[in-house]
C-alpha cells in the first residue's frame, strides 16, 4: 500500500476580505517503504468539518493531481468548489485529506486549521511579523501565513517568501522543487528530500524553543564560555549575518528538552548525517554536492573561491556561516561552515560536520568544546 505524508496546509487570503479565495496545499506521496512516489497521478479529496474532526461537513472538493520527480504535489483548495460559503466564525475547522490510488479513498490526514482568515478581524491584533514578512503573529497566540508576499529586508535585498538569497545568486538549486517549513518563531525555510530523509535547506534561525521559551543571547564572553545550557549568537554578534547564515548555537541548545527544532523535526544525530553523506558517495565525495554553488569573487554565491566542486546537486544548499571559537572569537565566514550534531564526543566536546571552500569532502570533527557556536540544520523525525 502506498502512503502519503502531508507537508503543510497554508491559508492564503486577501487581507481586506472576510474569507479566503484559495488554500494552498502541499504534500509528498510515498510508497510502502517510504520512498517518494514520483511522476504519479492520483485523486485527492479534501473535506472540511465544523467543530470536530468528525463534525458536520461544510465543504468538500475532489482534485486529480500529479506528483513531481520528488513525489511532491500541490493543490489550490477552493479552485473547484468555492470556499466563500464556509462560515469561518462558527467555530474551529478541521481539514480531512483522503487519497485514492485506484482502490478507493483512504484517509491520510486530519488536522485543525489554526490559521484562519477571519483572525485579522477577531480583535486580537498583530503582535509581530516574521523575519520573512509572510507570517502575522496574533495576540491570541495564533498565526496567519500569507504566502508569496514580496518584502525588503534591513539590508535592502528584495525577496519573496521562501527565497532567502540575501543578494547572492545560487543559494538554492533553481531546478529543484523544494518543500517548506515554518518554525516556532515564524521563520520560513525551504526543505529538501534526500533519500529517505527530509532536511532543512537553510540554517536554523529560531530564537525560541519549541515550547515558547526564549533562548538566551548577548551573553558576556565569560558567561558564554561558562554556559552549560543553550544560548545563541550571530557571526560577529551581528544580526546582519542571519541571512543567509542563520544563528550560531552552542551544543547544549541542540539537546535541550524544550526542543530547538520545529515540531516533528530534530537536530540530526551522527547517524542522520551518515545517512545523508552516504547518498553522495561518502565523506570523500559528498562535500561538493552539499555546498551551494558559485563564489563571492564572481558575485554568484556565498563561498570564497574556488568553492571546490560546489554544485549543490543535492539541493542541501550548505552556506559558509563560520563559527564562534573556544576563545570567543569569530572565524571563517565565507570560507567554512560548521554544523552541530546532537551527538556528543564526551562531556566537554560535541560532534559536528565541516564543509570548506577549498575542499570537496565533508569533515567529521569533535575537537571543539560544547560552548562553541555553530550552525544547525534540522531533519524530519
Amino acid at each position: 500500500m502506498r502512503i502519503i505524508l502531508a507537508i503543510c496546509l497554508l491559508v492564503s487570503m486577501n487581507v481586506l476580505a472576510q474569507v479566503p479565495a484559495l488554500i494552498p496545499y502541499q504534500a509528498i506521496a510515498r510508497d510502502s517503504v517510504g520512498l517518494p512516489l514520483a511522476n504519479f497521478t492520483l485523486n485527492a479529496r479534501y473535506t472540511m468539518h465544523n467543530l470536530a474532526m468528525d463534525g458536520e461537513v461544510v465543504w468538500q472538493e475532489l482534485q486529480t493531481v500529479s506528483t513531481s520527480a520528488l513525489g511532491l504535489f500541490t493543490a489550490q483548495l477552493g479552485s473547484i468548489v468555492p470556499l466563500t460559503n464556509v462560515d469561518w466564525t462558527s467555530g474551529a475547522k478541521f481539514m480531512e485529506v483522503e487519497i485514492d490510488l485506484g482502490n478507493g479513498f483512504i484517509e491520510v490526514g486530519n488536522q485543525q486549521m489554526l490559521s484562519v482568515p477571519y483572525a485579522l478581524n477577531s480583535g486580537n491584533g498583530i503582535n509581530r511579523i516574521s523575519d520573512v514578512r509572510d507570517t502575522l503573529f496574533l495576540g491570541n497566540g495564533e498565526f496567519l501565513i500569507i504566502p508569496g508576499i514580496s518584502a525588503v529586508n534591513s539590508e535592502g535585498y528584495e525577496y519573496a517568501s521562501g527565497q532567502h538569497n540575501c543578494g547572492y545568486e545560487n543559494i538554492h538549486n533553481p531546478i529543484i522543487n523544494y518543500g517548506s517549513l515554518v518554525d516556532q518563531a515564524g521563520n520560513y525555510y525551504k526543505t529538501i528530500l534526500i533519500g529517505n530523509q527530509e532536511w532543512m535547506a537553510e540554517n536554523l534561525k529560531t530564537d525560541i524553543y519549541r515550547n515558547g521559551d526564549t533562548i538566551p543571547t548577548n551573553l558576556s564572553l565569560v558567561a558564554w564560555q561558562a554556559a552549560t545550557t543553550g544560548t545563541y549568537t550571530w557571526y560577529f554578534n551581528s544580526p546582519n549575518f542571519e541571512c543567509p547564515y542563520g544563528k550560531l548555537y552552542n551544543w547544549y541548545t541542540t539537546v535541550d528538552a524544550r526542543g530547538l527544532c520545529p515540531s516533528g523535526w530534530h537536530v540530526p544525530t551522527a547517524g542522520d548525517w551518515d545517512l545523508l553523506i552516504a547518498n553522495f558517495g561518502g565523506v570523500l565525495a559528498a562535500g561538493g554536492p552539499l555546498k551551494s554553488a558559485g563564489t563571492l569573487d564572481a558575485n554568484t554565491g556565498p563561498w570564497a573561491s574556488p568553492n571546490l566542486n560546489g554544485t549543490n546537486y543535492s539541493g542541501f544548499s550548505a552556506v559558509p556561516g563560520g563559527f564562534r571559537n573556544m576563545s570567543g572569537g569569530y572565524e571563517h565566514v565565507g570560507n567554512f561552515g560548521y554544523w552541530w550534531m546532537s551527538t556528543q564526543q564526551n562531556t566537554s566536546n560535541g560532534k559536528y560536520v565541516l564543509l570548506g571552500y577549498n575542499i570537496d569532502y565533508i569533515g567529521n570533527g569533535n575537537g571543539y568544546r560544547k560552548y562553541c557556536g555553530m550552525s544547525v540544520r534540522c531533519v524530519r523525525d
